[in-house]
């Protein structure tokens, strides 16, 4: 599939969307650059298949060909990212999180917001989940693996 960028002229602002995995990897990295979020947070590979901002209100999305789960050794966590994730992104965070839920044991909870305290290299990122369990994890444990 051809890489391509649309952006469509809303009511509500100017929406980017990708198609095609190698751009929608690398605006998605740039995009958490923007927010000083941790490049690796959302670890979608070349297999995402279409990736939408909304950048007036931070509204993200992306799509991917199945879920998939992640284990991020730093923070000896496994996340499980649905085939549809979405959140509202703001500097330093992200809110009302849809598609992400940490495995723990044999459950699976759902992240609600991350936000980051500090440098999105060496600060830390702090994990609300929709049962009111939060986590303070090295925001390092997120960055892209070179």
């Amino acid at each position: 599939m051809a890489s391509h960028a649309v952006a469509l002229a809303t009511g509500g602002g100017a929406i980017e969307v990708y198609k095609g995995g190698a751009d929608c990897r690398r605006r998605l990295v740039e995009i958490l650059k923007e927010n000083s979020l941790p490049t690796g947070l959302l670890p979608f590979d070349d297999g995402i298949l279409e990736l939408g901002y909304n950048k007036d209100d931070g509204f993200i999305w992306m799509k991917q060909k199945e879920k998939k789960q992640h284990y991020f050794s730093k923070a000896k966590l496994t996340v499980v990212y649905e085939a549809e994730v979405a959140a509202y992104l703001q500097p330093s965070g992200m809110k009302k999180i849809k598609g992400v839920a940490a495995k723990e044991l044999f459950l699976k909870i759902n992240a609600e917001e991350f936000s980051v305290d500090g440098d999105p290299v060496d600060g830390s990122i702090h994990v609300k989940t929709t049962i009111g369990i939060s986590r303070v994890l090295p925001a390092s444990a997120f960055q892209l693996e070179v």
